[in-house]
């Protein structure tokens, strides 16, 4: 009887330090990816960012989702990607109006998906 108690507990601690883990690790990563966002919109609203800066943004993300796989769902990170490479293509074609929404979605989106799927009451129920 103790030692079921005592692997319950071991177990239960595992998965609170995983969770936590998790919602530190993942907050983490999309708040690096935001500075790197916010820097594209700056040089994007003074019209100097160009493709080879969107594309360097695009192999930073790359980099990082690889690892957001274990944590997050692909739809979500697959929504982040369709995002990202629009906001290039129309870095591409110099439409910096458009690339600033694009970056705006894109930021909100950084700020919103830790949020989703941290551990809150309202995520819970």
């Amino acid at each position: 009887m103790v030692k079921t108690l005592v692997s319950m507990l071991v177990t239960l601690s595992i998965l609170i330090g995983a969770a936590i883990f998790e919602n530190v690790y993942v907050k983490h990563l999309f708040q690096d990816f935001q500075r790197t966002l916010l820097t594209l919109q700056d040089k994007t609203e003074n019209h100097t960012a160009n493709y080879e800066d969107g594309a360097a943004v695009r192999e930073y993300w790359e980099s990082k989702k690889s690892v957001m796989y274990v944590w997050l769902p692909h739809s979500t990170l697959q929504e982040f990607d369709y995002q990202l490479n629009e906001a290039i293509g129309l870095l591409y074609s110099k439409d910096y109006p458009n690339v600033i929404s694009k970056l705006e979605i894109l930021l909100a989106m950084a700020e919103n998906i830790p949020q989703t799927y941290s551990l809150r009451l309202e995520n819970i129920f």
